[in-house]
């Protein structure tokens, strides 16, 4: 399995604070599943979350955002009864 998306920031330069300093960002993500049998089934996913720089000055918040970035990994086991 393979992802991408695009996330289009909806906080205006206006009302930006530090407390949730967000920017646009680009999602890219990985994963497989593996069925070892009838009941067990096996899975894992990564995903990379890259935000763009972002600089604002609003009266309340003056500087740049840069180099934000997530990495997530996840494992999973499913069994079937």
């Amino acid at each position: 399995m393979t992802g991408f998306a695009y996330d289009n920031n909806p906080i205006p330069d206006a009302t930006l604070l530090f407390d949730l300093p967000d920017s646009d960002a680009m999602l890219y993500s990985v994963g497989a599943r593996y069925r070892v049998n009838a009941q067990m089934e096996i899975g894992a996913g990564y995903l990379y979350d890259y935000k763009k720089s972002r600089s604002v000055a609003n009266g309340v918040l003056d500087g740049t955002f840069t180099d934000a970035s997530a990495h997530l990994l996840t494992v999973g086991f499913s069994y079937t009864f």
